[in-house]
């Protein structure tokens, strides 16, 4: 077994990559991912793995230089057992060989010689101008065990400008044991990348998406948040519970009465593919100067507002201005609209003094339905997972 190199990661595929797999790593134009394959590259060549790296779009020197940048540390290929196909192997094969099956050949027979003398173990290979030169199944068949044998790991990337239906042919799912597509959100802030993790052959887990962040040169998974927030007695705390499938709630009752969080509710789901933890504030001024620290790196905030009490709207218009100055993604929930007498979507928008191009939500805390309708919208309008 082979590990992926970046923390979290492997757990998620029950120890890291099986040997004799197929791996894709599929990005996104515009993605931060190429540390991906280079972080696997990195922890093959720990392990004192031979290995062939196919890059036809660049030289050696180039290839080298750009991952010594990414990752802060040099790869010897003299020492570490390490063989490439480049951009001028490429080039000669074009001119030998020609266009169609004779190149797809000539790309056969030189990655086969490699294996076999060099008793290749891990096979890395960028994709793209092989896709541009032979086609998608050529290309493909350049990873069957005709060019390494079935024992040999490969590693393909590749940027997906087809979208995620070139995803699911039939033909990619044959090729590959592993599928983790590699995205960034929609929205320009927060911007994050994340990957999906959209196919296991040696796994039945559930599909998931993870954001990460490249530190120091690795990939590090973080799980995103949404804060809840809200005037007092919104229905902060029963919004949280009824969204997750694990919520804690720090409720207690006040002098007066009323039902008083006392410090931060949380709760955890599995949602869109998400992992998510979301955290609900205290509604009280008091608590205002935490407000910023909850909402830094949040991908995006639920403001509740209890649409039968008019009085709480300037201290809910309070509460959007904060989250506004940060520009995260924001869906007002007017709570408890199966009571009669509740303000209409034009009051609640005039009183928070919000356009149209924030979602209002009448919903009623108690209907976990309502709740999860409010979290769908905000996670797609985050991720465009809905178009």
């Amino acid at each position: 077994m082979i590990s992926t190199g970046m923390y979290g990661i492997d757990d998620m595929l029950g120890g890291g990559i099986p040997d004799g797999s197929r791996v894709l790593y599929s990005l996104d134009p515009g993605v931060d991912g190429q540390l991906f394959m280079i972080s696997t590259l990195y922890e093959a060549l720990e392990q004192k793995k031979t290995c062939l790296v196919i890059i036809p779009h660049t030289t050696v020197e180039a290839f080298l230089h750009e991952v010594e940048h990414l990752r802060g540390h040099k790869i010897r290929p003299e020492e570490q057992g390490i063989t490439f196909l480049d951009s001028s192997d490429r080039e000669r094969i074009r001119r030998q060989a020609g266009k169609g099956g004779q190149m797809v050949n000539a790309w056969q027979e030189q990655i086969k010689k490699i294996c076999t003398e060099k008793k290749i173990e891990v096979l890395f290979g960028y994709f793209d101008v092989l896709y541009e030169d032979l086609g998608l199944e050529n290309g493909l068949s350049l990873l069957s065990s005709a060019c390494c044998t079935k024992k040999s790991t490969v590693i393909v990337e590749h940027l997906n400008l087809d979208g995620d239906a070139s995803l699911d042919l039939p033909e990619v799912r044959r090729a590959f044991d592993l599928i983790l597509a590699i995205k960034a959100s929609f929205q320009p802030l927060p911007h994050f990348n994340y990957f999906t993790i959209l196919y296991t052959s040696w796994s039945t887990q559930l599909r998931r998406s993870v954001p990460f962040q490249v530190k120091s040169g690795h990939i590090v998974p973080y799980i995103p948040k949404i804060v809840v927030t809200g005037p007092p007695n919104s229905g902060k705390s029963r919004f949280v519970l009824n969204a997750t499938a694990l919520g804690v709630s720090v409720d207690r009752v006040g002098c007066d009465g009323p039902t008083v969080t006392t410090a931060m509710d949380f709760g955890w789901l599995h949602w869109q593919d998400f992992d998510i933890t979301l955290y609900g504030t205290p509604g009280q001024p008091r608590f205002d100067a935490m407000l910023p620290g909850v909402l830094r790196n949040a991908m995006g905030a639920v403001l509740l507002v209890d649409a039968t009490d008019r009085e709480q709207l300037p201290r809910a218009k309070q509460l959007f201005k904060t989250i506004a100055k940060l520009h995260l993604p924001l869906i007002v929930a007017a709570t408890k609209k199966d009571i009669p007498g509740v303000m209409g979507e034009d009051e609640i928008r005039t009183g928070l003094g919000i356009g149209k191009d924030v979602p209002v939500f009448p919903i009623s805390a108690l209907q976990k339905n309502d709740v999860r309708d409010v979290l769908e919208c905000l996670v797609a309008s985050i991720t465009r997972i809905i178009s």
